[in-house]
């Protein structure tokens, strides 16, 4: 389809608060090809691409979207074909009829799918927090697919034994799976108001973000994206993703890689990147000084220039 309208400004990606430092000539918000293709059981996955060249593919985080990558993608398109999709359960793709098959491994699947449509055979995959892991998981599944990689603020295994600098939020998570499974009525008329009680846009402001760097816009756009989510997406991914180990054969992964860590990353610590670091053969780590879990939001023209030069150099 396209120039279909979708979500905001017409345009199916969440776009950010602030323009980029770099201003797309003649560029229109129709300026996209979206769609849907059949996943790997039949569930319809969204997928949406912009611009022309060689092809660029964006993966976000669990309970994320393309907000999270939206600064990048406004610049590189304007040189690559820069392809993005929902996971199941997320934005414009539906919760799958077996809600078991929300995991990174399905992500994988999806995208390749999505790629086999659009007869993309082989690319550089983008991908923050959870997903760096998807795009990892792809890698593994499907190394001929795979040119170069950009890890922002991933982890090699799971993610709760390692957030806040420790596994604080393991019992919670569980406290909130078993209330979703028993009242999840309850739950998600709960859930929806936490955005409008405000409190959880501010913990999520000083736990993900640098609010100092971030626009307030982009915290607030996010926050509202968290509670429009349906709880049993989080649930049910976040269960698998918590299992979710990579340690045992990174190794194995030959492609050139550019691991970004922030060094105020309070949802993925530096150490986690570290260890992606030391695992990946043919890696490069790079710290954002300043940056937070969401550096790709924090300074995202600092972030587009390490990519380009990442990019442009040889693998």
């Amino acid at each position: 389809m396209q120039g279909e309208k979708f979500g905001e400004n017409g345009h199916p990606r969440v776009k950010g608060a602030r323009s980029l430092f770099l201003e797309v000539a003649n560029e229109s918000d129709q300026s996209y090809r979206s769609g849907t293709v059949p996943g790997f059981d039949g569930t319809p996955i969204f997928y949406c691409e912009e611009g022309a060249g060689p092809p660029l593919v964006f993966c976000y985080g669990i309970a994320c979207s393309t907000l999270h990558w939206t600064y990048q993608i406004d610049y590189f398109k304007q040189f690559y074909r820069c392809i993005w999709f929902d996971y199941r359960g997320h934005r414009r793709t539906p919760i799958p009829a077996q809600i078991e098959t929300m995991s990174v491994e399905s992500g994988a699947r999806d995208l390749k799918s999505v790629l086999d449509h659009l007869d993309v055979g082989q690319a550089v995959f983008l991908g923050h927090s959870m997903g760096a892991s998807v795009v990892l998981q792809f890698a593994k599944d499907y190394p001929e697919r795979v040119s170069k990689m950009v890890l922002a603020n991933g982890t090699a295994k799971k993610p709760l034994e390692t957030l806040l600098g420790g596994n604080y939020l393991g019992p919670a998570f569980e406290l909130l799976t078993r209330y979703e499974r028993m009242k999840p009525d309850w739950v998600e008329n709960l859930w929806k108001l936490q955005y409008n009680v405000g409190a959880s846009t501010q913990l999520l402001g000083n736990l993900g973000f640098n609010k100092d760097l971030c626009h307030p816009g982009d915290i607030n756009t996010y926050a509202r994206q968290i509670a429009e989510l349906p709880p049993v997406v989080l649930t049910q991914t976040m269960k698998d993703y918590q299992n979710f180990d990579a340690s045992t054969w990174l190794h194995q992964i030959n492609q050139s890689t550019l691991v970004l860590s922030g060094d105020r990353d309070w949802i993925t610590p530096p150490e986690t990147q570290d260890l992606i670091h030391q695992l990946l053969p043919n890696s490069k780590l790079t710290r954002i000084r300043h940056g937070s879990h969401c550096s790709t939001l924090d300074l995202p023209e600092y972030i587009c220039l390490l990519i380009e030069r990442f990019l442009n150099a040889p693998s």
